[in-house]
């Protein structure tokens, strides 16, 4: 003959149940209750080497927006500031300096020479010359590089425990962090989205989920009390 359970013990069993809802990956959604979306990201090391060389593991596509052709993406950006280097620099007679100064990144890497910044020069016959002046590498990772203190709480979690999960894009991965010494990118590895009726379906079954938890939880503590335990 089976015994029922008593109060106290279906109180525990209430608890129990209610937490395994509240605490389930399905119900939490990588932290953000009412979001089915998920994205992981892990820090990756960059190695900078005297010869302008780097090392950045597989899956790194850019580094830093700060500095062009930092990245292993073919841009239209990249391909001129490579052949600004090559032929030493560009003059323009229809642009203002300005115009041709103003560029998203101030920083430029060639492959084998280094970094570079860039650089205008208003000629006597009022033309715009534009070019690439070297600067050393610690400047330039000093002046591109967010300390890992100041970057945000997704950046650090990555840093600090080698991966991070969160329902939205963070804000600054892929931008060059500095961390004990060295140097990483938090890049996305993977990512799971949820769209049209199936997200909201799935949102809703995790407010049921999470408020069913909940109340199992209250309900048991309740029996727990009420038995004395």
């Amino acid at each position: 003959m089976v015994r029922s359970l008593t109060r106290r013990q279906r109180g525990g069993l209430y608890v129990f149940v209610g937490f395994a809802l509240l605490l389930n990956p399905f119900v939490v959604g990588a932290l953000d209750i009412g979001d089915p979306d998920s994205y992981t990201y892990e820090p990756k090391e960059i190695t900078f080497h005297d010869n302008g060389t780097y090392d950045a593991p597989i899956g790194v596509d850019e580094i830093d927006p700060g500095v062009a052709c930092l990245d292993t993406l073919p841009s239209r950006s990249c391909a001129l500031e490579r052949a600004v280097h090559a032929n030493g620099g560009v003059t323009y007679d229809e642009y203002p300096r300005f115009v041709v100064r103003d560029v998203r990144y101030p920083y430029v890497h060639v492959w084998g020479a280094g970094f570079f910044e860039t650089a205008t020069e208003e000629l006597a016959n009022g033309s715009v010359e534009y070019g690439l002046e070297p600067v050393p590498k610690s400047r330039v990772l000093d002046s591109v590089a967010v300390s890992s203190d100041d970057a945000s709480r997704g950046v650090r979690g990555a840093l600090e425990t080698g991966q991070y999960r969160t329902s939205d894009p963070l804000d600054d991965a892929d931008e060059l962090v500095a961390h004990d010494g060295s140097y990483y990118v938090v890049t996305e590895v993977a990512s799971r989205t949820t769209t049209g009726e199936r997200r909201d379906i799935v949102i809703g079954l995790q407010w049921v989920a999470g408020i069913g938890g909940g109340w199992l939880v209250l309900r048991g503590q309740r029996h727990r009390v009420a038995a004395g335990g």
